[in-house]
């Protein structure tokens, strides 16, 4: 209701604008003139045209996404204010650059960071309940490849004219378009996860390294242009006291990561040799024989056949039976908690310190 009141408001002082000045003026140049150098006109327009991009983001929200969840409307609103409040504090750079062309670059990246986010939640909601309709797929689809053009064209103009021209305010919106295009690829590769472990017959198990290596290597893209960002800025403007927060949250989280990966490399190097296996003595002892990551019993298997002689020679290999025996078998933590093997790994993959803990 509040949308068609102001779209109503906005659209009859348009019109009256430009009647006016088609009335007053004996051509077309001059009322185009008169409407270019007219404060009141101007901002009449341009609020006009901000109407314009409302409506266009409603058509294509409701094409790519349809009905939004209340926590995506919430992120919105958030997300949104952080991104004004933002580009408000690098508008004191380039305060000298502020023209109609800076309102429309900006209307134009926040409308794109807007279908960027929602393509985010879209995304990390198939993880808590995958969809298996076709139309969520093709409009996924369809949307991740009109942003990974768009975002690429964008970029490289931007990245194209600050190494052929002057240093201008076209440093900040080919910074953001990096970003983005960097965000972008973390949410495609992501995306393809998700629609692979939903195929799957049985839990992808190795799901969870490969979410982390694609957040590791968008970490250090994200880094690598926040950085470049930076020392371009500092040497032809001055401090960018707006990212700086962003620079450092980003190099924490990449140095972050890459502790958490050596951590768990050491952590499941042997597994074997760290964790014994549980024996039925050691279940009997705990108090609960439920591993708590999985909430499943786990039962101590019976320990290999003498292996020694001619006959571990002729063994054949272990089939797929053994395997999952293998797989299931409860490993003892030098605290004495007991948990399967396949869930201490998955978990280890996430945290390196025991799930109880």
């Amino acid at each position: 209701m509040r949308l068609a009141v102001y779209g109503t408001v906005s659209t009859t002082l348009a019109c009256w604008v430009v009647f006016s000045a088609f009335t007053q003026r004996v051509n077309y140049y001059a009322a185009c003139v008169h409407l270019a150098k007219s404060n009141l006109c101007m901002m009449i327009l341009l609020n006009m045209g901000f109407f314009v991009a409302i409506l266009t983001g409603k058509l294509m929200q409701a094409i790519f996404f349809g009905q939004l969840r209340a926590i995506e409307v919430e992120h919105l609103y958030e997300r949104s204010w952080y991104a004004v409040s933002e580009t408000c504090l690098a508008m004191t750079i380039f305060r000298d650059e502020f023209n109609l062309h800076f309102v429309v670059l900006f209307t134009m990246l926040l409308f794109l960071k807007i279908f960027h986010w929602l393509c985010h939640d879209r995304v990390e909601f198939m993880e808590q309940a995958p969809n298996d309709r076709l139309l969520f797929h093709l409009r996924m689809a369809h949307l991740m490849t009109v942003l990974f053009v768009i975002d690429y064209y964008l970029a490289s103009s931007g990245i194209y004219s600050i190494w052929e021209k002057k240093p201008s305010m076209m440093i900040m919106f080919g910074f953001e378009y990096t970003i983005m295009f960097c965000n972008l690829i973390s949410i495609i590769a992501k995306y393809i996860l998700n629609t692979i472990d939903w195929q799957s017959e049985e839990p992808w198990e190795g799901k969870s390294m490969y979410v982390f290596f694609i957040d590791l290597i968008t970490d250090f893209m994200k880094l690598v242009a926040y950085v470049g960002f930076f020392v371009i800025i500092c040497i032809y403007y001055q401090l960018p006291l707006h990212i700086v927060r962003d620079v450092y949250v980003t190099f924490r989280s990449f140095v972050q990561k890459c502790r958490d990966l050596y951590r768990y490399r050491r952590a499941t190097r042997n597994m074997d040799q760290l964790y014994p296996n549980a024996t039925a003595q050691d279940l009997a002892q705990s108090s609960d024989s439920t591993c708590i990551i999985c909430r499943e019993d786990m039962h101590a298997h019976a320990p290999d056949a003498d292996a020694n002689g001619d006959d571990a020679a002729a063994a054949p290999p272990p089939h797929h039976g053994q395997h999952q025996q293998n797989y299931d078998q409860p490993k003892k933590l030098p605290c004495g908690h007991i948990f399967h093997f396949h869930c201490l790994r998955s978990w280890l993959e996430r945290q390196q310190t025991c799930p109880t803990w």
